[in-house]
């Protein structure tokens, strides 16, 4: 609902290539991100708009054909041949950066605590970890519909810390609401957008090459996909609404400080993103002394959003904690290849920051049987449990492994990921950044969660841009028009003057040393005639500074239309 981004490989853009636009490219590039964010659109702003950022609509189109170029501007084709544009996603940080006064900055840091309204629950990340785990045990067949059975659909809703008040204020539109509660129809909207499930032969199955991949990446890898999806999928697509959720990440202080939440307009979209945000475990709702809102974040905020500052090496592993009770302790920092294997030999008893899991001879037989092999688990538990295996658990778990009839086969899981299909759906294989992963989350991937603002399935425009802007019968004038400034017959400045208005450029003006520059907007009379429009209001060019005037050519001595530098090149 946010943005698009090709299948191309994205844009890396930052603040050192938008300080080298021109200046008139900076004005139409913040217009347009003010006015659009990352949402598409056919046209450029009406000439009223262009001229109270002091620009003429010839100066608008020769830039953004530049930015177009430059490719901080997208499109691709609609219908017929018509084209949608787009800032990518990938820009958005760079852009809510620079122009962050001109859009209102909404989030401030707070000196005070505020007063909690809703604490974060456990990380999503884990949580999808928890659910396919699930899938791969208890299997997800489809009705002849094309839907979960109900049965297996309050099942899901009971295994996760999540619930659907978690999402009241979203306004979420999705396939089957009648039978998904909102928050199941993101999980599994989740799952199928990051490619880790699919719908194939009547059931929801495991991509089993891209999961391997998937518990490759370290948690805050793994973070930042879901959060990308969570912002495309979830986040209301209004360019306000789309301004807001970069400038919570961008412009927030790090983790754990509270920051308060300037935007009373759209005050209760924005606390319905906020309380999602606490549901997946990003960050926490507060209010200060006045009912503002307020919000801190609980994963560091930058990494969410910037790849290019991935940081490769990651903490040691951590491990977990064996009781005598056959309890497991699991500290938040366990990693998701440690998660995976505990959901496949033991059960999840209580999600929080700290979790608890229980090893039993059901699970602990399924593991084995399933084809992890006997060896391998106790390997597992060996390498991980920080306090050593108890002594009667050691010897119930050799116990429980001849009771299977299972080979005690290590399976080399590292194999798998190379029997995915080869025509795997939009997958990137290519890594992006330095080879430290490829994006799992592409806003062509389709899910359950209906996205009006994506651009699924519309051809990219790759054409070649023309860098020369030109103007309809540009050869035809005398170019002392444009190149002097002279003194003209009252009918020849009429004809410089509707010229001007004809090209949507600027003129300028001068009278006893004072230079004025004018987008014209009409002509009237002929022998006696005025003309009007928006005057900048000091002598340069590239004011933003703007009245409605009226002018006779007896107020000016020279003339000369003001041309964009690539038409006159």
């Amino acid at each position: 609902m946010s943005s698009f981004e090709p299948i191309d490989e994205p844009v890396v853009l930052n603040l050192d290539s938008w300080s080298k636009l021109t200046l008139v490219e900076q004005k139409v590039l913040g217009a347009i991100f003010h006015k659009h964010a990352g949402q598409p659109f056919s046209s450029l702003l009406p000439r009223e708009q262009w001229a109270i950022e002091g620009l003429s609509v010839a100066e608008a189109k020769s830039s953004f054909a530049n930015l177009r170029q430059q490719r901080w501007i997208e499109s691709v084709y609609k219908s017929w041949g018509e084209r949608l544009f787009y800032i990518p996603a990938s820009l958005m940080e760079t852009l809510t950066i620079a122009y962050a006064q001109r859009v209102g900055i909404t989030v401030e840091k707070m000196a005070q605590h505020a007063h909690v309204l809703q604490e974060g629950k456990p990380d999503l990340a884990a949580e999808l970890i928890h659910l396919i785990a699930w899938i791969g045990r208890e299997g997800l067949p489809l009705t002849g519909k094309g839907t979960i059975h109900k049965r297996t659909v309050q099942k899901l809703s009971a295994i996760t810390v999540l619930s659907a008040t978690d999402f009241d204020g979203m306004g979420i539109q999705y396939e089957h609401s009648d039978m998904y509660p909102t928050h199941v129809a993101i999980l599994l909207d989740l799952l199928l957008s990051l490619n880790l499930v699919q719908k194939s032969d009547g059931r929801i199955q495991i991509v089993e090459h891209r999961l391997q991949k998937w518990l490759k990446l370290s948690w805050r890898q793994m973070h930042r996909e879901i959060y990308q999806a969570c912002m495309e999928r979830y986040g209301e697509s209004e360019p306000a609404l789309q301004h807001f959720r970069y400038q919570l990440a961008v412009f927030a202080p790090e983790k754990n400080i509270w920051c308060h939440i300037e935007n009373s307009e759209l005050k209760p979209r924005v606390r319905g993103w906020l309380y999602a945000l606490a549901g997946w475990g990003y960050g926490e709702v507060g209010e200060d002394q006045s009912g503002a809102l307020a919000f801190r974040w609980l994963i560091e905020p930058q990494s969410l959003l910037n790849r290019e500052h991935e940081m490769v090496s990651e903490t040691e592993p951590c491990g977990f904690y064996i009781q005598p009770d056959f309890e497991m302790l699991v500290p938040p920092d366990a990693g998701p290849d440690v998660i995976w294997m505990l959901e496949q030999c033991a059960e999840r008893v209580t999600r929080d920051r700290m979790s608890i899991y229980r090893m039993t001879r059901e699970r602990f037989i399924s593991a084995i049987a399933s084809g992890y092999g006997l060896p391998a688990v106790i390997e597992f538990l060996d390498q991980y449990a920080l306090t050593g295996i108890p002594e009667n658990v050691r010897i119930a778990l050799a116990d429980w492994g001849k009771e299977t009839d299972a080979a005690p086969l290590t399976v080399d899981r590292s194999m798998e990921e190379s029997t995915g299909s080869a025509d795997d759906p939009k997958l990137l294989e290519k890594d992006m950044f330095s080879g430290v992963y490829s994006s799992f989350y592409t806003p062509d991937n389709q899910g359950l969660v209906d996205v009006p603002a994506s651009l699924h399935g519309l051809e990219h425009d790759h054409s070649v841009i023309e860098k020369k802007f030109s103007l309809l019968g540009f050869e035809e004038i005398p170019e002392n028009w444009y190149k002097e400034w002279r003194r003209y017959h009252s009918s020849t400045a009429r004809q410089i003057a509707a010229k001007a208005i004809e090209w949507q450029t600027k003129l300028g003006i001068q009278q006893e040393n004072r230079t004025q520059y004018l987008i014209p907007h009409q002509v009237e009379g002929h022998e006696q005639w005025t003309l009007s429009g928006w005057c900048m209001l000091d002598s340069s060019e590239n004011t933003s500074e703007t009245e409605w005037r009226t002018f006779s050519p007896s107020e000016w001595d020279t003339m000369r239309l003001i041309l964009p530098d690539d038409v006159i090149t």
